[in-house]
C-alpha cells in the first residue's frame, strides 16, 4: 500500500470512528491558492505568488460536542514567478514555476457565534504530482523539475470561515493560511534555492450536504 492509499485508509478509519449520530456533512470544495515558494532566492532574483487553484471533496463530523474533524482530499495547483532584476520593467528571463499536489488536510474545527463562524487548524498532507518551469513569455517548452522537489509535503494550516445553512445544505466561505514544515528542496536547481517551502493563503468555498 503506497503512502497516498494509506492516508486515504486512515481518513476512512477516522470518519468511521467518529460519532456518526452527530451532524455529518459531505460536499465539494474549490478555491484559489495564493501561495508561493519561500526561501533564499538566487542573486538578483525574487519570488512572487501567482494565483493557483484547488478542488476536491470535504467531509466533517463531530468527535466531541464542540469539535468537528474535517477531511478534504483535493487536487491543488500552485504557481510561483521568479523575477530577475536586469534593469528592465519586465525581465525577459523571469520564470514561472507550476506545482501540482494531491493533498489531504486533516483539520479540527471549532464553531462560534451560534455556529455561523468557525475556526480551524490542523495538518495538510501533500503528495507531489509534478513540477514544471517555463520562461514568463512562454517562448520555450515547459521543463519538468519534479526531481528537484521532495515527493511529500507536510504543512500546518489555520483558517476562519462563515457558513450559511440552506435547508439540508451548508454553503461555506473560508480564508486559510498554510506553511510547509519541512524543506521541499531535493536536488539543487539553479533557479531554486537549496532550501524552500510553500506558504501563503487560500480562499475557499464549499457546498456540503447534511446527512
Amino acid at each position: 500500500m503506497n503512502s497516498r492509499n494509506l492516508l486515504i485508509f486512515i481518513s476512512f478509519i477516522i470518519l468511521s470512528a467518529a460519532d456518526l449520530k452527530s451532524q455529518t456533512t459531505v460536499g465539494l470544495i474549490g478555491g484559489l491558492n495564493i501561495q508561493s515558494i519561500s526561501g533564499d532566492a538566487p542573486q538578483n532574483a525574487s519570488y512572487g505568488s501567482k494565483t493557483g487553484y484547488m478542488f476536491g471533496l470535504s467531509a466533517e463530523t463531530n468527535i466531541t460536542k464542540e469539535i468537528k474533524i474535517v477531511l478534504q482530499p483535493n487536487y491543488s495547483v500552485y504557481r510561483t514567478i521568479i523575477s530577475y532584476d536586469i534593469g528592465r520593467e519586465d525581465p525577459v528571463d523571469s520564470m514561472n514555476v507550476k506545482m501540482s499536489y494531491f493533498r489531504v488536510p486533516v483539520l479540527a474545527k471549532l464553531e462560534a457565534f451560534n455556529g455561523v463562524t468557525y475556526f480551524l487548524s490542523g495538518l495538510d498532507f501533500g503528495f507531489l504530482q509534478d513540477s514544471k518551469i517555463q520562461d514568463i513569455n512562454k517562448t520555450s517548452e515547459e521543463k519538468d523539475i519534479s526531481e528537484s522537489f521532495e515527493k511529500f509535503d507536510l504543512a500546518a494550516a489555520f483558517g476562519v470561515g462563515v457558513k450559511f445553512p440552506v435547508k439540508r445544505f451548508v454553503i461555506s466561505a473560508e480564508g486559510r493560511y498554510s506553511q510547509s514544515l519541512f524543506n521541499l528542496s531535493k536536488e539543487n536547481f539553479n533557479s531554486l534555492p537549496s532550501r524552500f517551502r510553500l506558504s501563503g493563503f487560500q480562499f475557499l468555498t464549499y457546498v456540503s450536504y447534511i446527512l
